[in-house]
């Protein structure tokens, strides 16, 4: 019984192989449960299983999949005659990885993408399907300066969700606040990718002394515009294998995540109640912003996520909050 599950484990790495197959996998495990891209992404990361270059690959992938989902599976849709959302969830995400190489990696040649998908499924459902997902691709492919979106003119709010990649409802409500020229610009800046950040924990060090050690690293790096204990490096990876992560100088955290917290203002001695707070990036800040004097009260509804939160606490040496796990809606 113990040799047969090993071999089926060892079967799933074969599978799985390689920055797609990963990248295939954690999508998977993200469509079918509420697990943080993340976190996942940095569990796989961590291991030795890939080259730099393919860790590289794979973070393009899970991130732009997910970033670009709605355009891809409008088109996915589209070229499958409306059978792409009825398809087993391995077929699909193969096909929007592969698509999503082909629309954005410029630097990739689309065959490699088609050979990677096709061998992937072959693998997994054999010839036949794999010989289907061969051929959507490349009929894709052979349509690309073609490819046909919502007409504009008849679905105007289709048409921005479907080709910008946000949700219905978001892109309706900002439809109703602003002009359209501004909304364009503003879905298109949302679909950049963002500047690595990092938040410089002044409970430990000074933003001065941070920068040293960040120079003794060769880490480049330069000041955020916005805040002044934050900073944007260029390129960063093994990130959790730092020392000087490790030792909780400071964490990984977007400025706009920062900028409700600033608003706020948290003084020492106050009470504060952080509702959805894991996995507790504004919850760690506010505890630093206090000097841990006070006390906070992080408030989830998923005790796992919370475990994440305390995990933080600790490696920055927060000690004024403390977790609750509950559903903030009742």
């Amino acid at each position: 019984m113990a040799e047969e599950v090993i071999q089926q484990e060892e079967e799933k790495k074969t599978i799985y192989a390689g920055a797609r197959g990963t990248a295939i996998k954690l999508l998977n495990r993200i469509e079918r449960s509420d697990a943080y891209m993340d976190k996942l992404l940095d569990i796989e990361l961590k291991l030795d299983e890939l080259t730099s270059v393919d860790k590289s690959l794979l973070a393009e992938l899970v991130h732009g999949v997910m970033r670009w989902q709605g355009r891809l599976d409008y088109l996915l849709n589209s070229f499958t005659h409306g059978n792409f959302s009825k398809t087993e969830i391995n077929l699909k995400n193969a096909l929007r990885v592969a698509l999503y190489q082909i629309l954005f990696l410029t630097r990739m040649p689309h065959y490699a993408a088609v050979n990677e998908a096709v061998e992937f499924i072959k693998r997994l459902r054999g010839d036949k399907t794999a010989n289907f997902v061969n051929a959507v691709l490349r009929n894709i492919i052979r349509n690309l300066n073609d490819i046909q979106y919502p007409k504009r003119d008849e679905n105007q709010l289709h048409f921005l969700s479907v080709y910008y990649s946000h949700p219905q409802w978001m892109v309706k409500r900002w439809l109703s606040r602003f002009e359209i020229s501004d909304l364009e610009k503003f879905l298109t800046a949302n679909n950049e990718i963002p500047p690595l950040t990092l938040r410089i924990n002044k409970l430990k060090i000074t933003p001065g002394e941070f920068l040293v050690l960040l120079d003794k690293e060769g880490i480049q790096y330069e000041g955020s515009q916005f805040i002044d204990f934050f900073i944007r490096v260029k390129t960063l990876t093994g990130i959790a294998q730092l020392e000087i992560f490790r030792q909780g100088l400071f964490s990984v955290q977007d400025e706009s995540q920062a900028l409700p917290v600033l608003l706020l203002a948290p003084q020492s001695g106050e009470r504060v109640i952080d509702l959805c707070a894991a996995p507790g990036g504004k919850s760690t800040l506010i505890g630093e912003l206090m000097n841990n004097k006070g006390d906070i009260l992080a408030v989830d509804k998923f005790d796992h996520k919370l475990k994440l939160l305390k995990t933080s606490c600790e490696r920055l040496g927060i000690t004024n909050v403390k977790a609750l796990a509950a559903d903030a809606s009742q």
